[in-house]
């Protein structure tokens, strides 16, 4: 550890117990509980926040403060500057949501918090407070999707042709009569 002010072996002993602190620690702030942890764009502000911005907002006398706050200043490396130069965190991002958006080619959606919704033939998308959660369906009859749905719809979505593609390799099968199969209706040249 170069520069270090404490010898490799206590500065292992320290690294270990700052790792055993935060993974034993329930309420750590990167968590996996979804009722306890922050959304990605809150951990994202959070770790683009600097100590020295922490310290300027707090205290009533320092203007100025270097960039890395542990850090002895230095001219070049870690240069004094004025604490209204240093990024503040973004704390929009703890709004409580109360709908998220999903656009696709054709409409913009708005879902309500805890509701879902059927943005394509076989993708159901949900809106939680972590945003918005999509998921494929499980298509049990083809067919009667076909009838609910446009043939481009349903070609249009990867999740419809992976599960409904034995019901697209049937449809040239049918010669005799090629109206409303699968529920399409073929125009006639």
């Amino acid at each position: 550890m170069y520069g270090a002010l404490v010898g490799p072996t206590f500065g292992c002993i320290i690294s270990k117990q700052f790792i055993n602190l935060r993974n034993c620690d329930r309420f750590w702030y990167e968590t996996q509980d979804p009722f306890l942890r922050f959304t990605q764009d809150q951990l994202t502000e959070i770790r683009q926040t600097r100590l020295s911005k922490v310290i300027c907002d707090n205290s009533d006398t320092i203007d100025v403060v270097q960039m890395k706050a542990f850090d002895l200043p230095d001219d070049f490396l870690n240069p004094r500057m004025p604490c209204k130069n240093i990024p503040s965190p973004d704390l929009s991002k703890w709004k409580e949501k109360t709908s998220c958006n999903h656009r696709t080619d054709r409409e913009r959606i708005n879902i309500a918090m805890g509701h879902s919704h059927r943005i394509s033939p076989c993708v159901t998308c949900s809106c939680t407070k972590e945003g918005m959660v999509c998921q494929s369906m499980k298509i049990s009859n083809c067919f009667q999707l076909a009838s609910t749905y446009t043939r481009e719809m349903i070609l249009d979505d990867d999740v419809c042709k992976v599960q409904c593609a034995f019901a697209f390799r049937a449809y040239p099968q049918f010669e005799t009569n090629l109206d409303n199969v699968l529920g399409f209706t073929v125009n006639e040249k």
